[in-house]
């Protein structure tokens, strides 16, 4: 009786072998994966997800579609299900896989697959990847970063335009005055701008965040956009105009003393770095490991 069962058995695994292999034999591991679930499972295997018929998911979505274009009809469920398994741990995914090495390491079809996802996500978080991905040598990667890229800049340009009419008109209200820098900063970041016109934004930028600064003076980091635009506009009299008035309503600030320093380097004043130094070496200020480090150097 128990050799008949051994039999039956080994039967059983035969049969489930020519089974799948007939409906996976372009992807030996898959093969391999399915035949020890319904091994192990005998009867039951048959019976999970990974094997139910296509017509009990129903037609392929715009995004099934996709999917099916990058890893084939035959791992279209696989993924389907990885999605639905694995959905909570998706932004956890991406930050112990940083996508500037997807784009290097892996495969083109892994490459094109991290730009379609960007393009479905906030791609303004991602636009420094996007950079990257417009030099990269598949040339499709190329080009659905540089299309995506063009679609940032595209709306960056309309929000700007209505947001320039509407500064004009309430060139006051700090919510405008923010949005208005936000957009101006982000454009100038897009890439594949010429430098005249860099030139220009930046000149409207700083002008923006002057007026921020005077309407809601207590915006610390408005301070610092300005002080870093006037020093790479070459405006070392804004510059700092703009940190003593930052110094004066932050004293308890290392930032504050800290940008004046970068600036007095900057314009080679050493005399009046020593003076900002010595200052910050005299103030209850508790330093961080940065001030610490810097203070040290320059003493």
């Amino acid at each position: 009786m128990s050799h008949m069962l051994e039999l039956i058995f080994l039967g059983y695994c035969v049969l489930c072998a020519i089974l799948l292999w007939i409906r996976h034999r372009r992807d030996r591991r898959e093969w391999f994966m399915r035949l020890m679930l319904v091994i192990c499972l005998p009867g039951a295997g048959w019976l999970l997800p990974q094997f139910w018929p296509k017509w009990l998911y129903g037609k392929n979505s715009k995004a099934d579609s996709e999917l099916l274009d990058v890893y084939g009809e035959h791992n279209l469920y696989n993924v389907k299900l990885t999605r639905i398994y694995q959905l909570p741990e998706a932004e956890k995914e991406m930050n112990i896989v940083p996508l500037e090495e997807a784009l290097i390491v892996n495969d083109y079809l892994t490459r094109r697959r991290v730009i379609i996802d960007l393009l479905k996500q906030n791609t303004m978080e991602y636009i420094g990847v996007l950079q990257q991905a417009v030099r990269n040598e598949d040339t499709e990667t190329s080009h659905y970063a540089v299309s995506a890229i063009m679609e940032i800049k595209r709306k960056l340009t309309l929000s700007m335009q209505e947001l320039s009419v509407k500064y004009e008109e309430d060139a006051m209200n700090p919510h405008l005055l923010l949005a208005y820098a936000d957009v101006l900063k982000a454009y100038m970041g897009s890439g594949f701008i010429d430098e005249r016109t860099l030139t220009k934004h930046k000149h409207t930028y700083a002008n923006v965040l002057k007026r921020l600064i005077e309407v809601e003076p207590e915006r610390e980091s408005a301070y610092l956009e300005k002080m870093d635009t006037d020093l790479e506009l070459g405006d070392y009299a804004s510059a700092e105009q703009t940190g003593r008035l930052y110094l004066e309503r932050f004293p308890g600030q290392e930032e504050a003393y800290l940008a004046l320093m970068k600036l007095y380097f900057t314009i080679r004043s050493y005399a009046q770095l020593q003076a900002t130094l010595e200052a910050l070496k005299r103030s209850p200020i508790r330093l961080s490991h940065r001030a610490l480090a810097l203070l040290r150097f320059w003493s």
